[in-house]
């Protein structure tokens, strides 16, 4: 999310760095964490939308709603290995360890789900899901899909193994972005036409709390020890910090628009994507203060961390 609005990558080895996918300037590029100077850009074809990484960081999965198709970029090479054309209008992606893609279709009730050895060849299995699913969100142990349907109002729960939908939770008005907890056992669902956030236990599948975020929730993220719910919204340019057990603090001050949210493994620093301003802000955790602005291409909406492949 990557997770990400949200996509989660890890690795062994190497430094961390930021990749920043813009959708005007139809670019992924990638910026040093220690210099904040911007690195290597691949280009892309029209209008990306949605990220995410490979398990082992090697490889980034770029949807293009407008042409039903997915880029498969090479970090290391720089370059477009292949497309994978997807039924639909694919947008919120995510994909498992063995290859396995799953990508909800943003103007259908569905998501395509692509095993490693179709390469795009052969028709996907399709999962009926909620109206207009926006982000997907696998679980790390990889047995469980969530789905954000936004026209539907609701997350669906999709059982990786067989595939089937276990459970359909209503949430608030147009759910949007999803992160969960480091021990997996809260999911946070940022509802955009609802200006809240609702808390899933993903144990009884249930939602438990529902905490007012801001304007236009659109972006979460989680620090490392799970302690802060970070969200970005998009109508009042602000990141609101959620706390256990406490009210939401005042609004982080950032660039225009912000969409996709990311935060370091050290949990001292998050990056936000900043659509309308063309910049990612980095805040400062300790001080919940916007330290620095990266301008970066036209159009910035999602923001991964992941180690050198």
């Amino acid at each position: 999310m990557l997770v990400t609005w949200l996509a989660f990558a890890s690795a062994s080895l190497g430094a961390e760095k930021l990749y920043v996918l813009s959708q005007t300037g139809a670019k992924l590029t990638e910026i040093d964490l220690a210099t904040h100077q911007l690195g290597a850009s691949v280009a892309l074809e029209k209008a990306p939308a949605a990220l995410t990484f490979s398990r082992d960081s090697k490889l980034a999965y770029v949807t293009h709603p407008d042409l039903g198709k997915i880029s498969v970029v090479s970090l290391g090479g720089q370059r477009v290995l292949r497309t994978i054309s997807v039924p639909g209008s694919p947008f919120g992606i995510a994909v498992a360890g063995n290859g396995r893609i799953y990508v909800a279709d943003w103007n259908g009730a569905d998501v395509a789900v692509l095993e490693p050895s179709d390469n795009g060849a052969t028709q996907p299995r399709i999962v009926k899901v909620g109206r207009a699913p926006a982000h997907v969100l696998l679980t790390p142990d990889e047995t469980t899909l969530f789905v954000a349907n936004r026209e539907s109002d609701s997350v669906s729960v999709i059982r990786a193994s067989d595939l089937e939908v276990v459970a359909t939770i209503a949430v608030g008005r147009a759910p949007f972005a999803m992160a969960l907890s480091p021990d997996a056992k809260r999911l946070y669902v940022g509802n955009v036409q609802g200006g809240s956030v609702s808390v899933i236990d993903t144990a009884a599948l249930a939602v438990v709390e529902t905490i007012k975020s801001g304007a236009m929730p659109y972006g979460a993220a989680v620090t490392p020890d799970g302690a802060r719910v970070l969200v970005t919204n998009q109508q009042s340019s602000t990141v609101a910090v959620l706390e256990a057990g406490g009210a939401p603090r005042p609004g982080v001050r950032v660039g225009g628009y912000p969409e996709g949210i990311v935060i370091d493994a050290s949990g001292h620093f998050a990056y936000v994507a900043n659509w309308f301003s063309d910049d990612v802000s980095v805040l400062d955790l300790a001080s919940l203060k916007e330290i620095r602005r990266i301008k970066c291409p036209g159009g910035p909406r999602s923001v991964v961390i992941a180690r050198d492949p």
